[in-house]
């Protein structure tokens, strides 16, 4: 088994595909492109983070949120985040960001429409501050 941690990653196959170039080396992937699916890995692997999209299952985000904060799997630290541009109005985030801490999520990453660098390290960054509170 590897000692990397283990990362469910919630999104939409776009945003999976993003995520995956950006965290693969430092984790090992689980990806989730519906909230059922994502029920089902979190109920038989032993996951160290979710990673959920806003456009997650029909952007059902917040409501997945919720479902996992209100099961036995609560503890597993949760981040939202905004990877691609155009799904949400920027002026909505704020709001949405705030929605996803009062739910219990560690924060909400707002990458979409950063230069690719800018964004890979923001991402990182965020992942190994939540790694990190485990070790």
């Amino acid at each position: 088994m590897s000692g990397k941690h283990r990362v469910l990653i919630a999104a939409q196959p776009s945003a999976w595909a993003v995520l995956e170039a950006m965290l693969g080396d430092l984790a090992d992937l689980v990806p989730a492109h519906n909230t059922a699916a994502a029920l089902k890995i979190l109920e038989r692997e032993r996951i160290d983070l979710i990673i959920a999209t806003i456009a997650f299952d029909e952007s059902q985000m917040l409501g997945f949120l919720a479902t996992v904060k209100a099961t036995a799997v609560s503890a597993i630290p949760f981040l939202c985040a905004r990877v691609l541009p155009g799904i949400v109005r920027d002026t909505l985030v704020p709001s949405i960001r705030d929605g996803c801490k009062a739910l219990g999520a560690a924060d909400l990453v707002d990458i979409a429409g950063l230069p690719p660098q800018r964004a890979e390290a923001a991402m990182r960054a965020a992942v190994m501050v939540l790694f990190n509170k485990d070790d």
